[in-house]
Order: C-alpha cells, then sequence, then structure tokens
C-alpha cells in the first residue's frame, strides 16, 4: 500500500513541478509524502519510523496539540471517481484554545477501497480574534484516514504557534458525515 500511495503522490507532485514553479501545494504534497511514508500503519499516536537503506530511527511525537470534532457540510460530484465536500468542526488546541474551523476538500477515489483527498480550511478562535489556515492531504479507507497539514498564519497571539508549521494527524469517520482528527505537531 505504501508503494501505491508513493506512487499516486509523487505522480502528482511531480507534474506540479514539471510547470517550472513550485507552490505552496506541490512542497505541501511533497512534505506528506514524506510524512505519509514515515508513518505506520494508523499507529500514529506512538511512534513514526523514519527508513532508509541504513537506518531506522523512532520518534515520539507525544502529546496530541489539536483535537476537533466536525461534519461534511455539503457534497458534490464533480467527476469519475471525485467529490467535492465542504467540512465544519469544533476544537481545542493545547488544550485550552476553542477554535471552529471551516474548509474543503476534493476526494478520489483509487479504488480498493482507497481515498486520496486533498483539501485546505481556516481556522478561527471561538472569539474571531485570531485565524490560521492549513492545506492538508490524507489517504484512507472511508473510515480511518492518516494526513499531514502545513499551516500558516499571520496572528501574533494564542495562534503564532502555527506559522510554517506541521502537523500529521489521524481521522475517524463515523455516521452521516461525522468525523473526529486527533493531530500532532511535527517538530
Amino acid at each position: 500500500m505504501i508503494n501505491l500511495i508513493f506512487h499516486l503522490l509523487a505522480t502528482e507532485s511531480v507534474s506540479k513541478m514539471n510547470k517550472n514553479r513550485f507552490t505552496i501545494n506541490s512542497i505541501t504534497t511533497g512534505i506528506a509524502i514524506v510524512m505519509l511514508l514515515l508513518t505506520v500503519g494508523t499507529g500514529a499516536t506512538s511512534s513514526i519510523i523514519l527508513r532508509n537503506t541504513a537506518y531506522a530511527q523512532s520518534a515520539t511525537l507525544g502529546e496530541p496539540f489539536f483535537v476537533e470534532k466536525g461534519i461534511n457540510t455539503a457534497q458534490g460530484e464533480i467527476g469519475p471517481n471525485r467529490t467535492h465536500y465542504t467540512f465544519a468542526a469544533n476544537g481545542t488546541m493545547n488544550g485550552n484554545i476553542e477554535v471552529t474551523t471551516t474548509g474543503d476538500f476534493v476526494s478520489v477515489s483509487k479504488g480498493n477501497n482507497l481515498e486520496l483527498n486533498k483539501g485546505q480550511a481556516v481556522v478561527m478562535t471561538k472569539d474571531g480574534s485570531e485565524m490560521a489556515n492549513y492545506t492538508f492531504i490524507e489517504v484512507g479507507n472511508a473510515t480511518t484516514f492518516i494526513g499531514a497539514e502545513a499551516w500558516n498564519t499571520n496572528s501574533t497571539g494564542e495562534l503564532s504557534f502555527l506559522n510554517n508549521a506541521l502537523s500529521i494527524y489521524k481521522l475517524e469517520a463515523g455516521e452521516g458525515g461525522n468525523y473526529s482528527v486527533t493531530q500532532w505537531l511535527w517538530k
């Protein structure tokens, strides 16, 4: 499965790079490829195995920095095996920062119960005083997904730690478009 994921993601990254320019999406896709390939199964809660031909190392992710619960609010077919979704969520960062999230993504069915999703979202503090955004890519099987996000913000307050941050996450999908996400900062 890892080889299939690498092939699917690498093909897209190469096609973007062939345009002789790098974009946030191509950089995010490249980072996500590395992070997804390093994540072992759905065990993102405990460790990551760094692979190369000579060495193997493990890195502990520690406590999650972000947990949220959300729902897919709309969906529409946009082509063969492609569906566009919008979503909204409520969550907590660093144990005490309440936030809301809105975003959208395109899901591509790759067969064999494998989905590849790419999208973006905006996270805002409950009082609306600060915001951050992220671009993400994830792979999964309709109920469990693993993914990576590249964050950006101009915030100088509570959300400032998200500027140029990377995170990995695990998403559990439930009935009626409901889902829950647990995220770890990549340090």
